[in-house]
């Protein structure tokens, strides 16, 4: 693990594996947590970046105004740092909106693009989900219980979290949570998701690319209202993208359907012409 400091900002990553490089763009609130389960699958296979995105983690901090953009920004500059001009991209929901706009204004850069249960815009229940966020870590923080049981229900199968590791995946929420956050760059960052509108992002996107996500997911689900703009409408609008639905798995599809969710991006980023074929 080690720092360095892009755009004026202290950012931590650790290099893990070696082959094609693999990035990790984590989601709201995580860290690189996000791809705890993810990464010792895919580095067997892959050198794989995780990192701490501006605002969260052992990355810096700061106060200002965060975007989609911003984030994607970070990136080239991280992988200016590690001396990598291509990398595939792996996204995971917030991670896989600044996904979409780092594959697409850094198209040069990318070999091929998953963004993982995500969404280009989001309709008026998905903004409420994230007015919630905000509103409870106002009144009771980052690290709050009511926060860490409230993104369990939101993440993670009803079958998984009445199994054995539920519980145990609560606690591990809420302390994460709790320090990998600042309230005021956790709010920021919420409220980036309920102002965003990628579809012009999206649809310029020329690099290979994988929709995947679970069905049961009730936080960026594959259908959404007629104002959002969800997991199905990105593979429907995202030229030549594929499309994988990882069953019985809610929104975060690297802890209850881990297995199947990193069998398919592998074969997808093994892949040769035919990507189709890769997810069957």
């Amino acid at each position: 693990m080690a720092f360095t400091e892009v755009n004026g900002a202290k950012l931590w990553y650790e290099v893990t594996g070696e082959g094609e490089p693999v990035v990790h763009i984590h989601g709201a609130g995580f860290g690189h947590f996000n791809f705890a389960t993810a990464t010792p699958i895919e580095s067997k296979y892959f050198q794989c970046v995780d990192y701490d995105q501006r605002g969260y983690g052992q990355s810096d901090k700061p106060i200002q105004n965060y975007d989609m953009e911003v984030w994607a920004d970070d990136l080239a500059g991280l992988m200016d740092h590690l001396g990598l001009e291509t990398a595939h991209v792996h996204g995971s929901s917030m991670g896989g909106m600044v996904a979409q706009v780092f594959g697409s204004k850094y198209a040069h850069r990318t070999r091929r693009l998953i963004i993982n249960c995500s969404a280009a815009k989001l309709d008026y229940a998905g903004r409420l989900t994230f007015k919630t966020w905000i509103d409870i870590a106002e009144s009771m923080g980052c690290g709050s219980r009511a926060l860490a049981e409230l993104l369990g229900v939101q993440a993670l199968s009803r079958k998984f979290l009445d199994g054995p590791d539920g519980p145990g995946a609560v606690d591990m929420i809420q302390d994460i949570l709790e320090r990998s956050n600042r309230k005021e760059v956790f709010q920021r960052a919420c409220q980036a998701m309920i102002d965003m509108d990628l579809r012009d992002w999206a649809t310029s996107i020329s690099v290979p690319t994988l929709v995947i996500g679970g069905d049961e997911d009730i936080m960026t689900p594959w259908e959404v209202g007629p104002d959002g703009c969800g997991q199905e409408w990105l593979a429907q609008n995202i030229p030549g993208a594929v499309k994988y639905v990882v069953k019985g798995s809610n929104h975060s599809t690297l802890f209850d359907g881990t297995e199947e969710n990193m069998r398919v991006v592998v074969n997808f980023l093994q892949a040769n012409n035919d990507l189709t074929a890769a997810l069957a």
